[in-house]
C-alpha cells in the first residue's frame, strides 16, 4: 500500500497513473468512515462530464463550494451493499485539497458491508484502477476495481 501512495504522489503533476484510493474503516456503533482520494483534475473532468458543471477543486474553499457536485458524483459511482441487497447510503462529511489531490470524507451507517461497487473515473480512463481498503476489528482487506471489475463481494 505504501508503494501505491508513493506512486500516487510521484505522478501528481502530469500523471500517467490513473488510480483512486478509498479507505473504509469500521468505527463502531454501526458506523463506517470512508475517505476517498482522487486527483483533482480527474475529478473535475468527471464532474463536468457527469453533471455538465465546471468546478475547480484546488483549495478547501473550492471543495466547500462544490461539495454537492463532488458528493453527487462519488455517490453515483461508489456503493456499499449489505448481504440482503440493501444499499448503505453515503453521507457527505467534508472534503479537502492536498497538493494535486482531493480527499472526500463520508460516513456509512450499517453493521456490515458485503458488496462494494466502485466505478470512479472508469468512464474517463480505460486504465483507471480503484483500490478500496476495508478495515474492521484489526483485519484489513484490499479490493481492486477497474473498467472490467466494478463490483466485488466480500467473503
Amino acid at each position: 500500500m505504501n508503494l501505491l501512495i508513493f506512486l500516487f504522489g510521484m505522478f501528481a503533476i502530469d500523471h500517467g497513473l490513473y488510480v483512486s484510493v478509498t479507505n473504509v474503516t469500521y468505527a463502531g456503533n454501526d458506523t463506517w468512515e470512508v475517505s476517498c482520494r482522487l486527483f483533482n483534475t480527474d475529478l473535475e473532468d468527471a464532474i463536468r462530464d457527469f453533471s455538465g458543471e465546471s468546478v475547480s477543486l484546488r483549495t478547501d474553499g473550492d471543495i466547500k463550494k462544490s461539495e454537492a457536485l463532488v458528493a453527487g458524483y462519488i455517490k453515483a459511482k461508489m456503493h456499499f451493499i449489505t448481504q440482503q441487497g440493501n444499499e448503505l447510503a453515503l453521507k457527505w462529511v467534508s472534503g479537502s485539497a492536498e497538493n494535486d489531490t482531493v480527499w472526500s470524507y463520508f460516513i456509512v451507517k450499517g453493521t456490515s458491508i458485503d458488496v462494494v461497487e466502485n466505478a470512479l473515473l472508469v468512464e474517463l480512463f480505460s486504465d483507471q484502477e480503484n483500490v478500496v481498503a476495508i478495515e474492521r476489528d484489526g483485519e484489513k482487506r484490499y479490493l481492486r476495481f477497474n473498467a472490467g471489475v466494478k463490483r466485488l463481494q466480500l467473503e
